[in-house]
């Protein structure tokens, strides 16, 4: 049951990233948090306040923003 237990408790761990803008290009303008691969919180940008939203897979946003 321990073994299970540590499974759980990475899962539930929160990440804290430092990204580069994708509007302004700000190096490490934005400070996001995710957890179980979608964001926690609106995080945004120190520069020019360009926001990405809650419950969204960073990743995926990210890359739908080029298109």
């Amino acid at each position: 049951m321990i073994v299970f237990a540590d499974c759980q408790d990475i899962r539930k761990m929160t990440v804290i990233k430092e990204i580069d803008c994708p509007k302004c290009g700000a190096k490490d303008g934005i400070e996001v948090f995710e957890r179980d691969n979608q964001t926690i919180g609106d995080s945004a940008c120190d520069q020019c306040g360009f926001t990405i939203p809650e419950g969204v897979v960073l990743e995926s946003y990210l890359d739908d923003l080029k298109k």
